[in-house]
This record gives structure tokens, C-alpha cells and sequence, in this order.
């Protein structure tokens, strides 16, 4: 058993991630954490000012799993690949996923991998006010995909009404049963492919305007 005088803050990380995977997110209390390391709760707050700090370093812990983007690659493929890694990683550690979603980690993890993307943006001729930008929208999009998958699911019953809502539109030839499951991969990295469009049209844009 554990002890506070052998706790340290990658231990406690360690064991909350450990704990997140197994058993879920409503499993990461700090009373849970500390019963698992067989310490005191207040132990913990040595380390963590608070849940949402520890929270905070278990995120960019799962985004370990990302790697850096090989700069050999064309922009266009780092920015995809590393994208649709983070997605991959978080959804890797259930526990911690939601997590992600809500608060994008700024961790040691969290600035290399947007020191990546942010590098791979400014390569293919992108302003770098423009490139934050675009960066802060490429975030907002994993964010809001990450939350829809967290909960993702099969064709439910709300998909098949949605389905036949789309089949029955007067005048319309939609094919509603060529939806998307919310929040499946599928979903994310077509959505992904618009976004990168935007991206390719801003970076046009940019060139054009800078260029002979």
C-alpha cells in the first residue's frame, strides 16, 4: 500500500489514468484516486491544486500517445494525421475523454503538439495570425467531435427518425440513410476533410495575396 511519502505527481497521474480506463470517468474522484494509492485524499492536494488540475495533467498524459508530425510530410498530411491521432488517443482512455473534449490539454503534450500543428500551418504559407486562428478552429472541431463521440453510439431511434424525416422531405431526393452515426469516425474525419478544404482555400488565399 502506498504511502504520501512515496507519492509524486506522475504516480498519481498514472494511477488515475489506470483508474479512468477501467472504470470509467465518474470513477475519477479523489477519493476513488486516493483509495487506489492507499493514502489520504489530502495527500493528493500536495500535488494538484484541485480535481480539475489533476484532470487537466491525466489529459495531457493520453495525449502521450500522439506523435509529434514528421515534418518531412506536406502540411496538408500533418495537420490531418495529427489531428485524427488526438481523436484516436483520447478515445483511447474513456475515462479522461470527456475531459479532453472540455478542456484541450496545455500540458508538456499539449504545446508539442500544437507547436506542430501550429508549424505545419505557418509552412504552407498561412499568415501566423491567420494559422492561430485556424488552429483554434481545428481545436474547436476535435473538441465538439470528441464530446459526440464519448456518447456515440449505433442507428438508434432517434437516427431512424431523423432518416425518415430526410426520405420524406416533398420535392427532395435526400437519401437519409446515408447519415452519419453522430460521433463515429466516420463522421469526424469527413467533417475533417471540409474543414481542411476551409484551410486550403485560406491558405490560397494567403499565397495569392503574398505572392509574385
Amino acid at each position: 500500500m502506498a504511502t504520501s511519502r512515496f507519492l509524486s505527481p506522475e504516480l498519481i497521474v498514472r494511477t488515475a489514468s489506470d483508474l479512468g480506463d477501467r472504470d470509467g470517468a465518474d470513477a475519477m474522484s479523489m477519493r476513488r484516486i486516493a483509495a487506489e494509492l492507499g493514502c489520504d485524499p489530502m495527500a493528493l492536494y500536495r500535488h494538484f491544486a484541485n480535481r480539475e488540475a489533476l484532470l487537466d495533467a491525466v489529459a495531457d498524459l493520453a495525449l502521450g500517445d500522439v506523435p509529434s508530425p514528421d515534418a518531412e510530410l506536406p502540411w496538408e498530411e500533418r495537420v490531418f494525421a495529427t489531428a485524427d491521432a488526438i481523436r484516436t488517443a483520447a478515445l483511447r482512455h474513456p475515462g479522461i475523454a470527456a475531459h479532453v473534449a472540455a478542456r484541450p490539454p496545455m500540458g508538456a503534450n499539449g504545446r508539442r503538439i500544437a507547436v506542430g500543428l501550429v508549424t505545419a500551418l505557418v509552412t504552407s504559407g498561412l499568415p501566423p495570425a491567420t494559422a492561430v486562428r485556424c488552429l483554434q478552429t481545428l481545436v474547436a472541431y476535435l473538441a465538439s467531435s470528441l464530446a459526440m463521440a464519448v456518447r456515440a453510439g449505433a442507428r438508434d431511434e432517434r437516427w431512424e427518425q431523423v432518416r425518415a424525416m430526410l426520405d420524406g422531405l416533398p420535392g427532395s431526393h435526400m437519401p437519409g440513410g446515408e447519415l452519419f452515426v453522430v460521433g463515429s469516425e466516420e463522421q469526424f474525419r469527413f467533417g475533417l476533410r471540409l474543414l481542411m478544404a476551409g484551410i486550403r482555400a485560406e491558405v490560397a488565399a494567403a499565397n495569392g495575396a503574398t505572392g509574385p
